[in-house]
């Protein structure tokens, strides 16, 4: 199957699952719902999910000084912004992340180090993501124990994240790893595979630096937290914060199986199974606020888009001055 065949898919399952759920909670509902939102509140919120890249840079940023690299903040948070940006606009998940290795490796930052920074990031990212949606599936026991098979597979992404973080960073599983990639001679990819790796394995010595990151992205999780509780206030509906968060951490997980285009349609449905469903909230309005949600993750993340063109004109300035 093809790249284009699996974006397409995707595509067709997120709008499927949209169109059932406009269906499902009456779109003329759902509309007006959404109109009825607060404006200036769905502002705020907009610009606090923008300011919030910078917390993410800064966690990137202490991963990239941690091999000897040094980048100002402002400027990985425009190169984070422009990866939102493609993150949202393209059918990939990792387009986002391709594009900041490529912004730094512009700054001289070789290749399998701004590989192995972005990958600890995200890493470190969904570990916190995890811990956060296992924790608050316990505190909402009541409510997930009527969804095993979702709180099976959180848990179970829980479990392969800690995989990963074990094989790159415990001693004797990074050996393993690397007398695996050993046996690779195909072409330069094992040999690729083996720098690449190092620059990954080297963050052990690097305790202080990834326990921060992981604190820094804990409170990164906990303002997307608050966006979305604002976002749907806004809208009207006054659901429970923790209820909000825990839905947002578990709707971020399934993201990690590509089997919708930005988890467009599993998010909006998980909410409205649990609170229109579960919990009795009213369903277009639960819609309405879910997608109010997504519109200003897509609204802000256009400033990406808006910074990589100037970025450009910026190059081709200085190319036509030189």
């Amino acid at each position: 199957m093809t790249r284009h065949v699996k974006a397409g898919l995707r595509v067709a399952v997120s709008v499927l699952l949209l169109g059932a759920l406009a269906w499902l909670c009456k779109p003329a509902e759902t509309w007006q719902a959404m109109r009825g939102a607060h404006l200036w509140s769905l502002c705020g919120a907009l610009c606090v999910y923008v300011a919030s890249m910078s917390i993410v840079a800064w966690r990137w940023q202490l991963l990239l000084a941690a091999q000897g690299i040094r980048i100002g903040l402002w400027r990985l948070t425009r190169y984070y912004l422009i990866g939102f940006f493609f993150n949202n606009f393209l059918p990939s998940s990792i387009g986002g992340d391709v594009a900041r290795i490529m912004h730094v490796r512009h700054d001289g930052c070789q290749l399998e180090l701004g590989f192995s920074s972005v990958f600890v990031e995200r890493l470190t990212g969904f570990m916190a993501m995890a811990l956060l949606a296992v924790c608050s599936m316990a505190f909402l026991a009541g409510v997930f124990k009527k969804m095993p098979v979702l709180a099976g597979g959180t848990v179970a992404l829980a479990v392969g994240f800690m995989g990963v973080a074990l094989v790159c960073f415990e001693r004797h599983a990074a050996g393993l790893a690397m007398r695996l990639l050993a046996r690779i001679h195909w072409r330069t990819v094992g040999e690729t595979a083996r720098r690449v790796f190092d620059a990954v394995h080297a963050y052990r010595a690097r305790a202080g630096t990834l326990a921060a990151v992981f604190v820094i992205s804990l409170a990164y999780q906990a303002v997307l937290g608050g966006v979305t509780y604002w976002v749907m206030r806004a809208t009207g509906l006054e659901a429970p914060f923790v209820v909000v968060f825990a839905l947002m951490q578990i709707a971020s997980m399934a993201g990690v199986i590509p089997i919708t285009l930005e988890t467009a349609g599993v998010r909006e449905g998980l909410y409205v199974l649990v609170l229109g469903e579960m919990m009795g909230y009213d369903k277009a309005l639960t819609l309405a606020a879910v997608v109010l949600v997504r519109v200003v993750g897509i609204v802000g993340s256009a400033v990406g888009g808006v910074a990589y063109m100037l970025g450009d004109v910026r190059v081709q300035e200085s190319k036509t001055g030189a």
